[in-house]
């Protein structure tokens, strides 16, 4: 298999996880929209959609477009895995966060679609570094599997 290919199977597993994580969150009261969900509306707003949209058609999109943004994560990943640390849960693990840094740290704030860590609640910053820390270590090690015996 292709290691793009399985970069975004593993991506796309590993989200799975991660928003387990992120409803924990929630259901704890740690956060209340997931960041997810916050960031797609701002871009239908922004794409002037959000109209258009019935509340199950933007819950279908946003879902879509948080697993593939995982997915997308997951290609990246199997492509830099050379450069990673060899052993997967810490590959995985300073992957997931050197994407919760790129993204939430630095892209979405200076794209004005997500608050800047220093002005975000402390309790909604620890699920999503949380969050971002499983999804790492769990995309390490569905890329292991998925890689298969002879890659090890």
């Amino acid at each position: 298999m292709d290691e793009r290919v399985r970069g975004l199977l593993a991506g796309i597993a590993a989200t799975v996880p991660m928003t387990a994580v992120i409803a924990a969150g929630r259901a704890a009261g740690w956060l209340g929209s997931p960041p997810p969900k916050q960031i797609s509306a701002r871009l239908a707003e922004r794409g002037d959609v959000d109209d258009d949209l019935s509340p199950p058609a933007f819950d279908a999109a946003w879902f879509a477009a948080h697993f593939g943004f995982g997915g997308l994560c997951g290609a990246v990943y199997s492509s830099l895995r050379s450069f990673l640390p060899a052993a997967p849960p810490a590959a995985g693990l300073g992957y997931g966060l050197a994407v919760w840094t790129v993204s939430y740290g630095l892209l979405l704030p200076a794209l004005g679609l997500y608050p800047s860590p220093r002005h975000d609640r402390p309790s909604r910053l620890a699920v999503m570094i949380a969050a971002h820390a499983v999804f790492g270590i769990a995309l390490a090690e569905a890329d292991r599997l998925l890689a298969g015996p002879d890659a090890e």
